[in-house]
């Protein structure tokens, strides 16, 4: 008998078919199995590996052994007139049909459903592409700092009551702001921190796009006067964790608490940081009530609407009120009070709040006089009534004494490009943005000196890819709509502004007629009257009413305003946009101007 002959009677051909063809059908079913339970790729991988390494030897296996009605026995064993080969051919025939039928049966299923299916595509790729947008904003602004990095995730409300977040809230930002005050260790700053709270991401995923190389996560729980802090370093290379530890005590000892947790970080990242372990904490109160007070003061505060501004103004009074000498509650009340005429923009309240928010801060500076975030307040608050060289004197001590406080060199680059100095504001909010990347507002202050620099195409990216993870940022979906008029896309800054009023719940008419009065004048050369909305400070925001009657032609009507501004109680309303090239270009030949530029916003730069 022929070789051939022979590998047929011992259905060696038979085996490696069925092998063949069962296996193809649990690769198909694996894959299903390891898409539904989210399993690594590796699984799949691995189960295709052994299926090809165990082929040689299942066909080998065949031609030296047959199956019999008493097991397995060797080929040479067996008489031929005794050989089982023929039924045991029919078997694997059944087998090889069997399978072959559900692999059709799955190819059958599969292109039933083909919406499905593309949808789950779309979903991921969406998904991929927004990630991959995020990504790609984090690394157009941060460097992977060199020595040691960390970002302090918002530790996680343990506690039955949800409003113990603030708790929770506050415990990390206060380490938070303990570890930024530390020579030689790059800390990411709280908005992009915080970014995270709630999504179930990769610790890896996280720190690459804050550009850290450590992450401390924890939790919190609070009951009456006990508290529970678990806190644990991770090392976001490999995920490996360099130290954890959980603290049951008295909430009296709050303050020991967050000064253990400091300084054992700080020890395990000494060898990069420094020789010595330092004396990091200054809790600035002893008083557990004010330091609640507090806590509940910048839980508010960055919730950042007009009415949590209210409530951080009244819990940061009633913490100076427990504890007088509280630095760090004057500077919660000075911030805050130096963002409420702004966000209420009542110019009969607004001399009052202000002189408010310069009380205490002065009372914070006086009792810390090298508080950084207390100049960033004076430098904002001179900055608002366009007091030019206190603004910048004020920037310049703040970045001195804590040069990585993001809202320092946000609130100094708008100082810069209302003087004219427009690329230096420009470098100001990127180094604000390396800071803080995930700051909705610093985001949308560069896309707004970007404009001033008549980059409004470049102003349109950066907005893009802040309202992807953003979508219902209403302030910056309005910059945008100004954006798309300055490049006479009409149709783009109608859905700008149709999406802003929806959010916002305004009606759309009054900015679609203000729209149509720009296009009529940019097509046409002629100008019609613009909608009032743009002088409510309710409806639409003050910064931009003369840069909409400039797009609409209404040079004279724009420089009034800026006039009438100038004015009032918060003048920076009047120049924040007056060195823009827009306004360059359409009143650069008008003598006054340049009259209004002089007076309102010039400032020697040799004074810087």
């Amino acid at each position: 008998m022929s070789f051939l002959k022979e590998l047929k009677r011992r259905n060696v051909f038979r085996v490696a078919i069925a092998y063949l063809v069962v296996g193809w059908l649990l690769v198909q079913v694996l894959g299903i199995a390891t898409d539904s339970f989210e399993a690594p790729a590796w699984v799949m991988k691995l189960f295709i590996t052994l299926i090809v390494i165990g082929f040689i030897p299942t066909v080998l296996f065949s031609w030296a052994f047959e199956l019999t009605p008493e097991g397995l026995k060797k080929e040479s064993e067996i008489q031929t007139s005794n050989s089982q080969t023929a039924h045991t051919a029919k078997k694997l025939d059944y087998i090889t049909i069997l399978a072959a039928v559900a692999v059709a049966g799955m190819f059958t299923w599969q292109q039933m459903r083909p919406v499905s299916v593309a949808t789950q595509k779309e979903d991921t790729q969406k998904e991929q592409t927004q990630k991959q947008d995020i990504q790609d904003k984090a690394q157009e602004v941060i460097q992977e700092p060199e020595g040691a990095s960390i970002a302090v995730l918002a530790f996680v409300n343990m506690s039955s009551d949800p409003e113990q977040e603030y708790f929770s809230d506050g415990i990390s930002e206060e380490i938070l702001n303990v570890l930024a005050k530390i020579d030689g260790l790059s800390v990411a700053a709280r908005t992009s921190s915080f970014f995270y709270k709630g999504q179930n991401l990769p610790i890896g995923e996280i720190a690459m796009e804050l550009g850290v190389k450590h992450i401390l996560e924890g939790s919190v729980r609070k009951s009456g006067s006990q508290i529970r802090i678990t806190a644990q370093l991770i090392r976001a290379e490999d995920g490996f964790h360099l130290w954890s530890e959980t603290y049951d005590r008295e909430l009296e000892n709050i303050f020991e608490i967050q000064d253990e947790i400091s300084l054992a970080i700080v020890k395990e990242l000494r060898g990069r940081l420094m020789s010595e372990t330092p004396e990091i904490v200054d809790s600035g109160t002893t008083n557990t009530e004010a330091y609640e007070e507090y806590l509940k003061g910048w839980y508010y505060w960055n919730l950042r609407t007009l009415e949590n501004l209210n409530r951080a103004q009244v819990h940061f009074e009633r913490a100076t009120e427990l504890d007088a000498e509280y630095a760090n509650a004057w500077l919660g009340l000075g911030q805050t009070l130096v963002l409420l005429p702004l966000w209420e923009f009542d110019l009969s309240k607004a001399s009052e709040q202000q002189n408010q928010a310069r009380l205490a801060v002065e009372k914070a500076l006086a009792l810390r006089p090298e508080s950084g975030l207390g100049y960033a307040i004076l430098g904002d608050l001179h900055l608002q009534l366009i007091e030019w060289q206190e603004s910048i004197e004020s920037f310049q001590l703040a970045l001195k004494y804590e040069p990585k406080i993001a809202t320092s060199w946000q609130w100094y680059g708008g100082t810069l490009g209302s003087i004219g100095l427009v690329d230096e504001s420009i470098e100001a909010l990127n180094k604000a943005m390396m800071l803080d990347p995930h700051s909705r507002i610093i985001a949308v202050n560069l896309a707004e000196a970007l404009f001033i620099a008549g980059q409004y195409d470049e102003a349109l990216a950066r907005l893009n890819k802040l309202l992807v993870t953003a979508p219902n940022f209403s302030y910056g979906i309005l910059v945008q709509g100004y954006n798309h008029l300055a490049l006479h896309d009409f149709a783009a800054a109608r859905a700008s502004f149709s999406r802003y009023t929806e959010i916002a719940k305004l009606p759309k008419a009054p900015f679609f007629e203000l729209i149509d009065g720009i296009e009529k004048y940019m097509i046409e050369g002629t100008t019609s009257p613009l909608n009032d909305v743009i002088f409510d400070a309710v409806s639409h925001d003050q910064y931009y009413a003369s840069v909409a009657l400039v797009l609409g032609g209404h040079y004279n009507n724009a420089l009034d305003t800026i006039e009438r501004q100038s004015r009032s109680s918060i003048p920076i309303t009047a120049v924040y946009f007056i060195h823009s090239q827009l306004f360059q270009q359409a009143m650069g030949d008008m003598p006054r101007y340049h009259e209004l530029v002089d007076c309102l916003a010039t400032f020697d730069i040799e004074k810087l």
